[in-house]
């Protein structure tokens, strides 16, 4: 059953390799008559190679966006054909049962790491902010207009805010409404923190007043709630350690007694029982780790 199973997901790569070819192929084909059109219509424009970026999914594409991570089609087929040949090699190495765990292990592994840097990312965004709506108050202090502050104040702001901001600031160079410019950019990363900027701004301008208060208070809030994480995270630091342990525990177990006796993990790997129970193992073991990380994840 579970040699089938692998054989199976490898099929599923193979075709899906061959089937992401095909659509690539497609895509380069329409960018090459968009490059020629555009230089039919713009004979001066300077020509560049466009970086054809990935269609994802709703539910991934804020995490990528807010981990900074751009797929693109050679990136993707890069990758694929790396999973391909490894999973080929695992299978004739090792047998269908560590082919299995590497291609359920692989993608849990790239998402665990993607959450994890979009996390510290978020977190670095979420910390700098109040300093930069401080900058931007202070710049329509001055008199600058609302689209002129948010963008000068990109210039004395942390990289953290540069980074998830430059493209704001170029819309907004070249015109672009600011209330739109500022709901994309919340759409596009869905980060309570920019929402909360994105409506105060979009409400300001509906109703009027004045928006320097308005940025006051929401930086004085966005400074309680970096405080407030910071106390979460505090509070629950030893539950996570507590997780860990728990995590490594059934892993140290059985390195200490493969160590001890080695004929132990022969019968997991000859015997079909022993496959069987050490694939519901792993199972019990993914399982819980998800179970444990959903308990600890904490959002206000």
């Amino acid at each position: 059953m579970v040699k089938g199973a692998a054989y199976l997901l490898l099929a599923l790569l193979i075709v899906g390799a061959i089937l992401w070819q095909w659509l690539s192929e497609r895509t380069r084909d329409r960018v090459v008559l968009d490059r020629r059109l555009e230089a039919i219509a713009t004979p001066d424009a300077v020509t560049t190679r466009p970086i054809i970026a990935v269609t994802v999914p709703e539910r991934i594409a804020p995490l990528l966006a807010q981990a900074q991570v751009e797929l693109t089609i050679s990136t993707l087929q890069m990758l694929t054909g790396a999973m391909l040949i490894a999973t080929l090699i695992v299978l004739l190495l090792f047998g269908p049962a560590a082919a299995v765990v590497l291609v359920v292990g692989v993608p849990m592994a790239a998402l665990s790491w993607l959450q994890g840097r979009a996390r510290k990312r978020i977190d670095a965004l979420a910390e700098a902010l109040p300093l930069y709506l401080d900058g931007v108050r202070q710049l329509q202090a001055v008199g600058n207009s609302l689209s002129q502050a948010l963008s000068r104040a990109l210039a004395d702001a942390p990289d953290s805010v540069r980074s998830y901001f430059a493209p704001v600031g170029r819309r907004l160079a070249m015109g672009a409404p600011v209330a739109e410019t500022m709901q994309q950019l919340a759409d596009r990363l869905q980060v309570p923190e920019i929402s909360m900027i994105a409506a105060a701004i979009r409400t300001n301008l509906r109703y009027g007043g004045s928006i320097a208060t308005v940025f006051g208070n929401l930086a004085n809030i966005l400074r309680e709630r970096v405080r407030i994480r910071r106390d979460l995270q505090a509070a629950t630091s030893e539950a996570k350690v507590s997780a860990r342990v728990l995590i490594a525990m059934p892993l140290l177990a059985m390195a200490l007694l493969v160590g001890m006796n080695r004929a132990y993990i022969e019968f997991f790997i000859d015997d079909p029982r022993g496959r069987t129970m050490s694939m519901v193992a792993i199972g019990l073991e993914v399982v819980g780790i998800v179970i444990i990380r959903r308990m600890l994840r904490l959002a206000f």
